[in-house]
């Protein structure tokens, strides 16, 4: 499997087409922009940010996911998509969207394995741990440095 681009068809696996055009409709009745779009891109850096936080993982190019992860992440837009229009979300896609989450945070752990991707992005995964070098104070009958 490869990192992947998610897009709006990949979204009709979670809502239809008439929810979709629905929630679209809604929000440019307000004068917004379409709520689409943003709400996938915010979901695909989550994504990103919940694999980036597992120092061995290499993040793909930008705005690319794992495959793995696409299903976690459309059910999460599918939550945050109806939100943003101000319908409350229905109760199986809440529980699918803490599931999303549960998966992320093992995927952030290094308790869930993903695939490496075919190009590497340049962004650094997590910020680097931090280290304290510092020689050891040696203790015995021959040496009593530190004392």
């Amino acid at each position: 499997m490869a990192w992947i681009i998610p897009t709006e068809n990949d979204l009709l696996t979670s809502l239809s087409e008439t929810e979709l055009a629905a929630y679209r409709a809604a929000a440019l009745a307000s004068g917004q922009a379409d709520p689409v779009a943003p709400t996938l891109a915010q979901i695909i850096d989550l994504v990103r940010g919940y694999v980036g936080a597992y120092r061995p993982n290499i993040l793909g190019a930008a705005g690319t996911i794992p495959q793995k992860l696409l299903a976690p992440a459309i059910d999460l837009v599918a939550v945050r998509l109806p939100q943003r229009v101000g319908v409350p979300p229905k109760e199986v896609r809440k529980a699918a969207a803490d599931a999303a989450v549960r998966l992320l945070e093992q995927v952030a752990s290094g308790d869930f394995n993903i695939e490496e991707p075919d190009v590497a992005s340049t962004e650094t995964t997590s910020a680097p741990r931090p280290s304290i070098m510092a020689k050891r104070p040696r203790f015995g009958g021959r040496e009593e440095e530190g004392v």
